[in-house]
């Protein structure tokens, strides 16, 4: 292993720190790399869309990448990812068949200034649901918040982790 450049920074989580520390870097090396690896602490949304734009390659572990393996993780009906997402209309079915409907789209804001958007999705009508407690605890009905270009730039980045260079 090699170090190339190193940082201190005040921020407790590294998810904060990846871009900064990249952008020093880079400004006083005056290259960059053609892909960058980290640990699950670095993982953002906003790390991946920088990463992106300088075309650099991420291999950055997901955070849940443990939790997916385990057995409790893919029999948890209240996680977005044991739903069926349907792209064409935009929707999740849960596991009792109820349709989650986009409701709105949400800004967000991190610290660094980074501004993301957020699908706020909501099921039809959970009343009645013999699933609905080990679902969501919600009074209501059950809530899905997604990132839909986080997701999709996570996926990219497992499978560059899934890879034979990975």
């Amino acid at each position: 292993q090699y170090i190339t450049w190193v940082d201190l920074s005040h921020y407790p989580n590294d998810a904060l720190t990846l871009v900064p520390f990249l952008k020093q870097m880079e400004k006083n090396l005056r290259f960059s790399y053609p892909s960058v690896t980290a640990d699950s602490g670095y993982e953002s949304e906003e790390a991946y869309d920088y990463l992106s734009s300088k075309e650099q390659k991420p291999y950055i572990k997901p955070q849940t990448y443990e939790k997916w393996k385990k057995r409790s993780f893919k029999q948890d009906i209240s996680k977005r990812e044991n739903m069926k997402y349907d792209e064409t209309v935009d929707t999740y079915t849960c596991h009792a068949g109820r349709i989650l409907n986009p409701l709105y789209i949400k800004k967000q804001k991190s610290k660094n200034g980074y501004e993301s958007e957020v699908t706020v999705y909501e099921c039809t009508d959970c009343s009645g649901c013999p699933h609905k407690e080990k679902c969501t605890k919600a009074r209501g009905n059950k809530r899905l918040y997604v990132s839909k270009n986080f997701i999709k730039k996570r996926q990219i980045s497992y499978e560059n982790i899934m890879s034979e260079t990975g």
